[in-house]
């Protein structure tokens, strides 16, 4: 709000005798959306006149909100009583407290030919919030737990993970996050690989901050599962034959895991996912297949599965050769037919070579075919 027009200059009056005093509470608090009441009175010596009366209030050199010899006018969210200002009542109202509104404020009283000014700083506050996604681990493979906290102001916090009441040193702090609302989130990490003795370990996250009358805390009993697994079920394919090869990946948390398939150590990227779904112990699990024809030279091709998780050391991978049969279902059929029709062919050229000619009949399954009709003539 443009007010910049109805300043009244900054004069601290002090002088002895004066009749015009006020007094302003050195700090406030107040929580985030919530209301605050800055507190400013002052005395004139007798009853306020509001004809000779100005108020304004500063954030820093903005004004906020004033009063003018019975004319108000303030920034939204700000207000002043013109009924309290009466009883020497100067203070500010702000609605719905925002991380903006933080900071000194001066409250500027001038009575006739006097002026004073107090001051308070406003402290705003937000309480943090914390949650714990992930309650349960893979055997013996490293395991991420994270602790996201967020919301809270000022961005100052403390988050400590504990184990059976003890304090984890070796955890992973992220730098803090600001969010539009000028709040703050952050996320504190443990990693271990847990065996099967872990199974029960009461894990808590612990939190402490300015805002908080107490230290804010969650925690869960751990449960120790089968570690991230790998399968390959289908390792050879049929030769001219459109041929699928799964790869099953389960026990993985958190959700975000990269699966590839490779040929020779290349990147297959032809390859399909299917959508991750969770287990009942908070895990996933997906299949991403690779589809392809094979040829005679795809023989020995060396494919691989391997997958890359944050609960990994390192990636995970399982390989095999390709290997196929070349005379199965439908491939034998016609090898044999073609065989047949070669012999067949050869012998009757060796019959005409001899000056004969003949009209054979050649039966194959289901199948009648003439010399006749193969060389183009036909036999009296």
């Amino acid at each position: 709000m443009g007010l910049g027009g109805l300043l009244i200059p900054l004069l601290i009056l002090g002088v002895a005798g004066s009749p015009l005093r006020i007094v302003t509470d050195p700090s406030s608090q107040a929580l985030l959306g919530s209301g605050a009441l800055l507190k400013c009175r002052f005395a004139v010596g007798g009853p306020v006149d509001l004809r000779s009366l100005r108020v304004q209030w500063f954030l820093f050199e903005e004004t906020i909100a004033q009063y003018d010899q019975g004319r108000g006018q303030s920034q939204p969210g700000a207000s002043m009583s013109e009924q309290e200002l009466e009883t020497g009542d100067a203070s500010l109202s702000l609605s719905r407290v925002t991380v903006s509104d933080e900071g000194p404020y001066q409250c500027v009283v001038g009575y006739g030919t006097e002026q004073l000014q107090g001051e308070t700083t406003l402290r705003v506050l937000a309480a943090p919030r914390l949650s714990i996604p992930r309650r349960a681990a893979g055997r013996d493979a490293a395991s991420s737990f994270p602790c996201h906290v967020w919301g809270f102001y000022p961005g100052d916090v403390t988050v400590t993970w504990l184990r059976d009441g003890r304090v984890l040193t070796d955890v992973t702090p992220s730098a803090p996050q600001r969010n539009p609302d000028g709040t703050f989130n952050l996320t504190l990490t443990y990693t271990f690989t847990p065996t099967a003795s872990d199974s029960g370990s009461l894990f808590s996250c612990r939190v402490s901050h300015t805002a908080l009358a107490q230290p804010l805390r969650e925690e869960f009993a751990l449960d120790v599962t089968a570690a991230l697994r790998i399968s390959v079920p289908q390792r050879s394919g049929t030769i001219f034959t459109a041929s699928s090869f799964p790869c099953h990946v389960w026990g993985f948390y958190p959700r975000d895991i990269a699966v590839t398939w490779l040929r020779d150590g290349r990147v297959r990227t032809e390859s399909t996912y299917s959508t991750p779904e969770g287990n009942p112990d908070g895990t996933f699990h997906l299949t991403l297949t690779y589809t392809f024809t094979p040829m005679a030279w795809d023989r020995g091709s060396l494919f691989s599965c391997r997958v890359t998780h944050s609960a990994l050391a390192q990636p995970l991978q399982e390989e095999f050769a390709l290997t196929f049969s070349w005379l199965t279902g439908d491939i034998v059929v016609l090898v044999f037919g073609i065989l047949l029709l070669v012999a067949f062919l050869l012998l009757f050229a060796y019959r005409v070579s001899q000056g004969k000619t003949y009209q054979t009949v050649m039966t194959f399954p289901s199948v009648a075919i003439r010399t006749s009709d193969l060389l183009g003539y036909s036999n009296p």
